[in-house]
C-alpha cells in the first residue's frame, strides 16, 4: 500500500478532481492558461517513467536550475514519484557552485531553464563524472549535444517504462525516505 506521499496525493487529487485547475502559466501572449489536476497527474507519470528509463534508480537525485515554471514543478514530483529527491539549484549560482551542488547530490540527470543555466554546467562538465542528462524546459533552445534532451524528447523517453513499474515505485516509498535535499546560499 502506497504512503501518503507528495507524489501520491498529486495522484489522488488528478484521479478525484481531474478537471479542476492545478497549475497556472502564462503563454507568450500574458494570458494565463491552466493545467487541471488530471493533465498535471499525468505529465508528472510521463515524466518518472521517462526518468526511469533514463537509468533513474530508486534513492537517485536530480537537480533542477531554472526559475519557477510548471516543467520544474512536474520534474521534481516526478522524481519523488520514481522513488527519488529533488534538489533545486539557484539560478544565481556560478558554475563552479553549481557544479558542486550536482555533484554532491549525485545527480545523474538536471532540469535546465535555459543556455544561460546550461553553459554552467557545460563549464564544469568534466567535474562532473555522474552526469548523464541534461533536460530543456520548454522553449529553450537545445544544444547540439547527446547529453541535452529537449522537454518533448524527454517525455518522449517514458514509452521505455510500463505505467505498471511506476505504480511498483510508487507503492515502494517509505515514510523515512528523502523527499527534497535543499541547498541553501552557504551550502557551497
Amino acid at each position: 500500500m502506497a504512503i501518503d506521499s507528495v507524489p501520491s496525493r498529486l495522484m489522488q487529487r488528478g484521479r478525484q478532481h481531474p478537471s479542476d485547475p492545478a497549475l497556472w502559466t502564462k503563454d507568450s501572449s500574458g494570458a494565463w492558461r491552466s493545467t487541471n489536476w488530471g493533465d498535471y497527474a499525468r505529465e508528472v507519470r510521463t515524466a518518472a517513467r521517462a526518468m526511469m528509463a533514463l537509468g533513474f534508480e530508486k534513492k537517485d537525485t536530480v537537480c533542477i536550475l531554472g526559475f519557477n515554471r510548471a516543467e520544474w514543478v512536474v520534474f521534481d514530483v516526478a522524481s519523488m514519484a520514481a522513488g527519488g529527491a529533488p534538489a533545486g539549484i539557484y539560478t544565481t549560482c556560478s558554475p563552479t557552485e553549481v557544479q558542486y551542488i550536482i555533484d554532491h547530490a549525485e545527480s545523474k540527470l538536471v532540469l535546465v531553464e535555459n543556455a544561460a543555466q546550461w553553459d554552467k554546467i557545460a563549464k564544469e562538465r568534466e567535474r562532473l563524472p555522474r552526469l548523464q542528462h541534461v533536460v530543456f524546459m520548454k522553449g529553450a533552445a537545445v544544444p547540439n549535444d547527446p547529453m541535452c534532451l529537449s522537454w518533448q524528447a524527454f517525455l518522449d523517453k517514458a514509452t521505455g517504462t510500463t505505467e505498471e513499474a511506476l505504480d511498483e515505485r510508487l507503492a515502494a516509498l517509505e515514510p523515512d525516505q528523502t523527499g527534497t535535499f535543499i541547498y541553501t546560499s552557504g551550502t557551497t
